[in-house]
């Protein structure tokens, strides 16, 4: 089963992709890859944060094992979609 989250913050995924799904404010959404066999975060995946628009919903790769960190002033769910296929997940025990 998949988790659901209302709140992210430097948290690990253990799945590869997020769904993320917006109320009435913008999210800015950030994923920090770890180094294979820690659970160091060791750099962002993506240039800035991603900014997710009020009433939206947007799925994104996260990478299994890697660390999200969700703002937002309003509320959002983020869902975990797929599965744990990326190198970490194998390493760090993702999804367990």
């Amino acid at each position: 089963m998949a988790n659901v989250y209302t709140s992210l913050s430097n948290a690990t995924v253990y799945t590869d992709k997020l769904e993320i799904t917006t109320n009435a404010a913008n999210a800015w959404v950030q994923v920090y890859a770890v180094a294979l066999g820690t659970a160091a975060a060791v750099g962002n995946l993506y240039n800035v944060p991603f900014n997710i628009p009020a009433n939206t919903v947007y799925q994104l790769y996260a990478g299994s094992g890697n660390k999200v960190t969700v703002t937002s002033t309003g509320t959002f769910t983020a869902l975990e979609l797929g599965t744990a296929s990326s190198a970490t997940s194998g390493v760090i025990g993702g999804g367990s």
